[in-house]
């Protein structure tokens, strides 16, 4: 405390979200890694990267009804008590503030709330956290314009019978209506043949059943 004052560095109050705690009890910084391994044939295990696991935060606090401030509310641990349950509900990222650092994007994963004969007017509870890791990563839609060349939302149908755009793989514009595995080979694509005048009565008794025309 002396060197805090002549130093004027202090240590942050603890907190949970919004929550103010009256003390931290436990602190529990975790920070761990996990390497992958893999065998090779002569049975040795090869290590070829370290990945680094999200953070995880403990804390054991306490809120009391009866703090050093004569201005603090009345019920206090009834209300810190409900706050974290609001904010584990919520499962919304929440920013904890601790005497060693300030962890921000935590996950409310564990909540215990204990009770006896001896925690009388005040909130002991420990709490368990985990930093989320936020994905920046860029991403496309695939319905985005010419995005991805040679792709098309919609192609009429009189355009795709007419079997004539498909141009060589190695200059393929953007409005190509089909794929193709080598020059010159036509793939995907076939031209509209004509009903043979022996089934074409057939296909018109079918073709008026299903539209119901008498």
């Amino acid at each position: 405390m002396v060197l805090s004052l002549l130093f004027g560095k202090k240590y942050p109050s603890p907190k949970v979200g919004s929550i103010d705690l009256d003390v931290t009890i436990r602190e529990e910084h975790r920070f761990s890694s996990r390497v992958t391994n893999y065998p090779i044939e002569d049975g040795t295990i090869i290590s070829d990267h370290i990945i680094n696991e999200p953070d995880v935060l403990v804390l054991v606090g306490l809120v009391s009804d009866t703090p050093l401030s004569i201005f603090a509310p009345f019920n206090r641990s009834i209300d810190a008590f409900n706050r974290l349950i609001a904010l584990h509900q919520s499962r919304q990222p929440v920013t904890v503030v601790t005497g060693l650092k300030v962890y921000q994007n935590m996950a409310i994963t564990v909540l215990d709330v204990p009770r006896d004969v001896k925690t009388g007017q005040s909130l002991t509870f420990t709490i368990e956290l985990q930093r989320l890791v936020i994905d920046t990563s860029v991403r496309l839609q695939l319905d985005q314009g010419n995005v991805f060349g040679g792709v098309q939302n919609k192609i009429p149908r009189d355009i795709v019978a007419s079997n004539a755009n498909y141009p060589l793989i190695q200059n393929d514009p953007v409005n190509s209506l089909k794929d193709q595995a080598s020059s010159g080979i036509n793939v995907g694509v076939q031209s509209l043949i004509p009903v043979q005048p022996t089934i074409l009565p057939n296909v018109l008794a079918s073709k008026n059943q299903i539209l119901g025309v008498v």
